[in-house]
């Protein structure tokens, strides 16, 4: 074989694998909501639900399964999401979130971050939600975002914690 037609054997190759991969790719992130109760291979890099005061806690994305074990073992009964629907993948989590809410009688609170610049523009609509009616609340994003970690200091910290620290 010459070296060109090695380069051209090698070439197609890469070509139809990455055909295969991205397609592959394109099915799961189309069935992420369907997927994940079955295994969710992200899980091992998702955080582990925190407690920020009694009646508080954060952590990432609860698909039907952790939903059940935050309402038995925590008496979870309100989710605040801070999920961007505008992306369909998560249109779909938010979505399937919203349904397993429901049928577990958990209150479902859509607090959308696109619509926020800063994690401090946000905290005063978490603060209405949790002081319009105590319940024991679990708020979340998929993964713990640098606006969700700032979020939880600020409300574990209430009134104390500096407000006008810029973003990063």
């Amino acid at each position: 074989m010459s070296v060109f037609t090695k380069i051209r054997f090698y070439t197609v190759r890469l070509i139809l694998l990455s055909l295969f991969l991205s397609f592959y790719l394109i099915m799961i992130a189309d069935n992420a909501d369907r997927i994940e109760e079955y295994f969710d291979p992200l899980k091992p890099f998702k955080p582990t639900i925190t407690r920020i005061e009694k009646g508080l806690y954060v952590g990432g994305y609860p698909n039907g399964s952790d939903l059940k074990q935050l309402k038995e073992k925590r008496g979870i009964r309100r989710v605040i999401c801070l999920l961007d629907p505008n992306f369909l993948v998560i249109r779909e989590l938010v979505a399937n979130e919203r349904k397993n809410c429901k049928e577990l009688n958990i209150e479902f609170v859509l607090v959308a971050s696109h619509d926020f610049k800063r994690y401090r523009d946000m905290l005063p609509v978490i603060r209405e939600i949790l002081t319009e009616e105590k319940k024991t609340t679990y708020i979340h994003a998929y993964f713990m975002n640098h606006r969700l970690e700032r979020l939880s200091t600020a409300l574990s910290y209430g009134e104390r914690q500096n407000l006008e620290m810029l973003d990063k």
